[in-house]
């Protein structure tokens, strides 16, 4: 059905806004629907057909079960969302999507660590919701978990690094606590979810529910230009020899023919406990000035005295954000490669094996100019289709920039070229001061399409 409104939320305010798009240069809001304290905060909304999906976290603490808050779709006319009732879904929820069919709605159950009530730490498992829309009667729910994955380790798990006598459960850390969905995808026959804080993928056949998970392999930045300090007084592009973990934020499938490929914003992902929140300090990265310094890397296994030279310094490479999980050697305790957060890029893969087809190297990095921790942070992505021709739209969280790749398919494989980067606002006083004056632009983009 079409319809002339856009569904959006705000979280704080847990707030949901229908908007008149009918005049898209002059959006108008029609109709607000507040949820309580009781019901929690709105955190993804996803629209289908007639349906509107709200993901909504517990009311409680984050780390007890949410829920799914289903409305009719807005229509002229109407004064009201019409409520069509609620499902429990995994703790946090923080995305969900209908399948292209709009019978199923997928949720992605990060399951964040936190404190209960009592204040004792919690780690909820990580999990996927399937959500059976009935035309008659209640949804039925299946729920999807990833305790098959224990001893996998090739799949990364920052909490395995946790000293057992810093971890404040009984026994060790399990990776289906660990494991956080982050985004979920669809082709025609699987479901693709991204595990941004384990830098993993896993495929699930719709027809089994069975998962499987693949490992991202890290972006090698040898032969790539870099920008890695804010301490060298301007945009100064470097070769070094980091590793860096994609860990993709938004994903998307993008079909030729019957081949499918899967498209990774590679945002990047640092994890960290902190006393207010888990009761206890604990984090997985460093600056690489710190680790240089206390001579953690290894010089036998990098081989490069003047990469090692410049890891202390500043205004060189120091100022990286750096793992402190990843690369460790657990019996020299020294770190045999130099991993760093996020692909300052996106990837295409081939869902067949995961095989890299495509991947933006140093490209976007030219285009701004914005260093540590995550670069560009491309975490906002589309795939579109116009007129027979094939787009991927990728947008910064730290600069506020649109990215514009057309893609030629001709070759059965996608082949991107860049063509623009689009940032909307002035240039020309201090931020702040164009805040003030509503000529910012956009100070960071989540979402694109």
């Amino acid at each position: 059905m079409e319809t002339p409104y856009s569904i959006k939320k705000g979280e704080q305010s847990r707030l949901l806004h229908v908007i008149d798009i009918s005049d898209p240069a002059n959006p108008l809001r029609v109709y607000t629907h507040q949820f309580t304290s009781s019901d929690g905060i709105p955190r993804d909304v996803a629209v289908c057909k007639n349906e509107v999906a709200v993901a909504v976290t517990s009311p409680i603490r984050d780390v007890y079960e949410g829920h799914v808050y289903f409305f009719q779709l807005f229509a002229p006319g109407d004064t009201e969302l019409k409520s069509d009732g609620k499902v429990p879904v995994g703790p946090f929820p923080d995305m969900l999507t209908f399948n292209p069919q709009c019978s199923q709605l997928w949720v992605a159950n990060e399951g964040r660590p936190g404190k209960d009530i009592a204040n004792k730490f919690m780690d909820p498992v990580g999990s996927v919701t399937v959500i059976e829309r009935e035309t008659t009667g209640n949804p039925t729910e299946r729920f999807i978990t990833f305790g098959d994955f224990e001893n996998r380790f090739d799949l990364r798990m920052p909490s395995r690094y946790v000293a057992q006598n810093v971890w404040p459960l009984a026994g060790n850390p399990t990776f289906q606590q660990d494991a956080e969905p982050e985004y979920i995808t669809f082709d025609s026959k699987n479901a693709y979810v991204a595990f941004q804080k384990n830098n993993a993928i896993a495929t699930i056949p719709l027809r089994t529910l069975t998962a499987t998970m693949t490992p991202i392999p890290a972006k090698e930045w040898n032969n790539l230009k870099i920008d890695p300090s804010d301490r060298d007084g301007g945009i100064h592009l470097r070769e070094y020899p980091f590793r860096s973990l994609r860990q993709p934020d938004t994903i998307k499938t993008l079909t030729i023919g019957s081949r499918s490929f899967l498209v990774t914003a590679d945002e990047g992902r640092t994890t960290s406990y902190t006393s207010s929140l888990h009761g206890f300090n604990w984090n997985d990265y460093s600056l690489a000035d710190v680790l240089a310094r206390g001579s953690k890397y290894d010089d036998l296994s990098i081989k490069n005295d003047s990469f090692i030279s410049d890891l202390r310094l500043d205004n060189k490479a120091g100022r990286m954000t750096v793992s402190k999980v990843d690369g460790l050697n657990l019996f020299t305790q020294k770190y045999d490669q130099a991993y760093h957060f996020g692909g300052r890029g996106f990837s295409i893969w081939d869902t067949r094996n995961f095989n890299l087809i495509y991947d933006t190297g140093d490209e976007i990095e030219k285009e701004i100019s914005t260093s540590n921790p995550n670069g560009p942070k491309i975490g906002a992505l589309d795939v579109i289709t116009d007129n027979g021709n094939t787009y991927i739209v990728a947008g910064s969280e730290t600069v506020g920039t649109v990215f514009l790749y057309s893609v030629n398919t001709t070759s059965g494989a996608p082949v991107p070229t860049f063509e623009a980067a689009i940032r909307l606002g002035r240039t020309d006083f201090v931020w702040q001061e164009l805040y003030d004056m509503d000529e910012a632009g956009d100070a960071g983009i989540s979402a694109v399409g």
